[in-house]
């Protein structure tokens, strides 16, 4: 073999171990939420909430603020990285008419940066304790159904695969989650009472709905202060890029109620909040283009770069042989016979 044929060789060599390092290596290292990841979806919708004001002034007839437009905006920012673990912070904002804030969480997870499900937190992170899928899917969904953290009850629930729609060209997996339990979320309850006056119970109870009072025997029972818990009752539905793992859409629709304890069981009183909203349309329209892009990266890491390396091996080894053939041809055409050498020598 001469000296281009093994340049040749060892060229496609190096190439078969470049496709073999691109799809095994470089792919991996970057199928993964990026240390640099950023994120902020709207949802738009509308809310029925306590009228602080009117609550404050003793005017019950005002006590609720019913359909009220609102927004609310989900940051997710990778804060660290350790190796597969991720800390990601969870900030959300519910905004009402003229931006003025009416509520507010933040939440740090350690998360895995593939599947997204719990890691163990790094000491002094403060990330808080969770199980399964909580800010989005995996970067690889399935068409099966995951659990699903639920912040306000601090349990998990199922996520349920519902299908396959299209969202924005993007083809997108469709889960469903239904949570409801005993309010546990911490940062939410240091905001509402433990106790009220009878007098308020009853005052806010008037002020809604008839078909939605509780019956009147258990307010008769009320004491004079009233202590109070809360549930929480949650809708989700989140439609996620089949390609990608990137959140595309979605909605939520989260109740917060007040009861007390009666004498045959719990009495749910008035609602607290009554937030209904999903994803605004340029929020959507954003992050099917991400995945796009997204899916476009992988592709080329994943498939298009390995197969052109291999293929590009397969040329050189096949013009390494093919002059390798080409030269012992020439060698044996150039070669005399044994009856030209004889018919020389006479």
């Amino acid at each position: 073999m001469r000296r281009t044929s093994w340049v040749l060789t060892g060229s496609a060599v190096l190439l078969v171990a470049a496709s073999a390092v691109t799809r095994f290596t470089v792919y991996p290292a970057l199928h993964q939420v990026p240390a640099d990841a950023e994120s902020t979806f709207r949802y738009e919708g509308t809310a029925t909430l306590l009228n602080a004001q009117a609550l404050q002034a003793g005017d019950m007839s005002k006590a609720f603020l019913t359909g009220v437009p609102v927004t609310l905006d989900r940051r997710i920012e990778v804060k660290e990285t350790h190796g597969r673990t991720a800390l990601v912070s969870d900030d959300a904002v519910l905004r009402g008419p003229g931006g003025a804030k009416l509520s507010a969480s933040t939440y740090v997870w350690a998360l895995d940066r593939r599947d997204l499900t719990e890691r163990p937190a790094p000491a002094g992170s403060g990330a808080e304790a969770h199980e399964g899928l909580v800010i989005s899917w995996p970067l690889e969904p399935e068409k099966r159904d995951y659990r699903f953290w639920d912040t306000g009850t601090k349990k998990t629930f199922p996520a349920e695969y519902e299908g396959t729609q299209t969202v924005d060209g993007r083809e997108a997996y469709v889960y469903g989650i239904s949570s409801d339990g005993a309010l546990a979320d911490t940062a939410t309850l240091k905001a509402l009472p433990p106790v009220l006056p009878r007098a308020a119970v009853l005052g806010l109870v008037a002020a809604l709905p008839e078909q939605q009072r509780p019956e009147q025997g258990a307010l008769d029972a009320l004491p004079e202060s009233v202590p109070l818990t809360y549930t929480t009752a949650t809708e989700r539905r989140g439609w996620v890029d089949a390609e990608t793992g990137l959140s595309l859409n979605g909605s939520l629709h989260q109740k917060v109620v007040a009861r007390t304890q009666g004498a045959e069981g719990a009495v749910p009183l008035f609602p607290v909040s009554d937030v209904d909203v999903q994803g605004a349309q340029a929020s959507v329209h954003r992050q099917a283009d991400d995945a796009e892009t997204t899916a476009r990266l992988l592709w080329l890491l994943g498939t298009a770069t390995p197969i052109g390396l291999l293929v590009l091996a397969l040329l050189l080894l096949a013009l390494a042989l093919w002059l390798d053939r080409r030269k012992a041809r020439a060698a044996a055409t150039a070669e005399p016979s044994e009856e030209e050498v004889a018919s020389a020598a006479r």
